[in-house]
C-alpha cells in the first residue's frame, strides 16, 4: 500500500471535519477521547484470541492483587500480634523489676528492723546489768555504812 500526498490530503480533510477540530482544542493534559483500537495485522494475532488473552491476563492480574491484598493483610496482622505480643513482654518485665525492687526493699527494712531490735537488745541488757551492778553496789555501800555506824555507836558507848 502506497501513502500517496492524495490519500495524506483526504484523510487529513476526513480527520478535520470530525476528530481533529476537537483534539486541536483540547486541553493538553487530557487523554485521548477514544482508546486507540489494536489492530489485528499489527499483533499477527485474530481479534478473538487476543481478547481472549487480555481478558485471561486481567484474570491473573485480579488473582495476584487479591493475593498480594491477603498477604499484606496476614502481614500487618502479624506485626500487630508481635507488637501486642512485646508489649505484654515489657508490662511483665516491668512487674517483675516493680516487683523485685519490693521485696529488696522489704528485705532491706526487715534487715534493719532485726539490727534495730538487736542493738536495743543489747542497750538493754548492758543497762540492766549496769543497774545490777549498781544496785549491788548501792547495798554494799549501804551495808558499809550501817555497819560503820554501828561501830561508832559501839565505841561511843564503851
Amino acid at each position: 500500500m502506497h501513502i500517496t500526498p492524495e490519500k495524506i490530503k483526504e484523510a487529513a480533510e476526513a480527520l478535520e471535519c470530525t476528530e481533529l477540530k476537537s483534539f486541536m482544542f483540547q486541553e493538553p493534559t487530557a487523554g485521548p477521547l477514544t482508546k486507540p483500537r489494536r489492530s489485528s495485522r499489527s499483533t499477527g494475532r485474530s481479534t478473538r484470541g487476543s481478547r481472549r488473552s487480555s481478558r485471561r491476563s486481567h484474570r491473573s492480574s485480579r488473582r495476584s492483587t487479591r493475593r498480594s491484598h491477603r498477604s499484606s493483610r496476614r502481614s500487618r496482622r502479624s506485626t500487630r500480634r508481635s507488637r501486642r505480643s512485646s508489649r505484654r513482654s515489657r508490662r511483665s518485665t516491668r512487674r517483675s523489676r516493680r516487683s523485685s525492687r519490693r521485696s529488696r526493699r522489704s528485705s532491706r527494712r526487715s534487715r534493719r528492723s532485726t539490727r534495730r531490735s538487736r542493738r536495743s537488745s543489747r542497750r538493754s541488757r548492758r543497762s540492766s546489768r549496769r543497774s545490777r551492778r549498781s544496785s549491788r553496789r548501792s547495798r554494799r555501800s549501804s551495808r558499809r555504812s550501817r555497819r560503820s555506824s554501828r561501830r561508832s555507836r559501839r565505841s561511843r558507848r564503851s
